[in-house]
Order: C-alpha cells, then structure tokens, then sequence
C-alpha cells in the first residue's frame, strides 16, 4: 500500500470544515492537520493510501467549489516534509540558505517535496500561512 497525503484549501471554516468532514467520510484517511490559518481560511491535511487520498480530496473539492483555493495529492511524499512542518528538522551545518514564498498553502508542501526530491537539501522550515496572512514559505 503506497502512502500519501493530500490537502485542501478553502477561503472560509465553514467551507473547510464541510470538506475535511467529507474527506474523512468518503475514503479510509487519517486526519493529520486541520485548522484555520490566516486570514481566516481554513485547512486540512490527510494521509492514507494514494487511491484513498485521492478519493477523499475529490470529494472535498466539490462540496463549496466557489471556496476552494487550492488542494494536492501527492503519492510518497518526501520524508523531510513532516520535520519541516512540525519545526522538529535537525540541521548541523548551513552552507547555502534558500527560501520560497507562496501566496497560498498548498502549494508550499508541493514545492517542498519537489525540492526535496530534486536537489540535495534539507527542508528546515515549512510554515503553512499562519501568521503571514495566508502566504507560505519554505527554508
């Protein structure tokens, strides 16, 4: 069974609280993340099997489409992701320092792991648009 997670994004709680409930209900997924962010949007990020993941976030997308921001499926997502969301990344020596800024949340993770899988790096931080007034940066 491959693992992977997946999010959604919406512009309002409402509408991202009636998708992460649909998420949870429609496909054999683990809730990791769900929360308000800045400015009052709202996200969800799940895990599971790559066919369950893609079935839950499916079916979030349609339940306030004209709310939805963005989301992703990713299928073996890089194993740095989680220390570097959770703030738990372990760095010993710093040669070179890059960071990426994004104006939404779900496009931070996927760019992450498509750096992570790309060049050798190490994610230090992913901060998912708290504080920022909903952007998103990555270390």
């Amino acid at each position: 069974m491959s693992k992977a997670i997946g999010m959604i994004e919406f512009k309002t709680v409402s509408a991202g609280i009636t998708a992460a409930d649909a998420m949870v209900k429609t496909a054999d997924v683990k809730l990791l993340e769900a929360q308000t962010v800045c400015p009052g949007k709202y996200i969800a990020l799940i895990t599971g099997s790559l066919s369950a993941v893609n079935a839950a976030v499916e079916a979030a997308q349609k339940t306030r489409q004209e709310e939805l921001i963005d989301s992703f499926v990713l299928g073996n997502p890089h194993e740095s992701i989680f220390p570097a969301i959770y703030g738990t990344t372990q760095i010993e020596k710093v040669n070179a320092f890059g960071i990426l800024e994004t104006y939404d949340a779900a496009s931070i993770i996927v760019a992450a792991d498509v750096a992570a899988k790309t060049a050798i790096v190490d994610l230090i931080e992913l901060r998912i648009a708290k504080g920022m007034c909903g952007k998103s940066y990555l270390i």
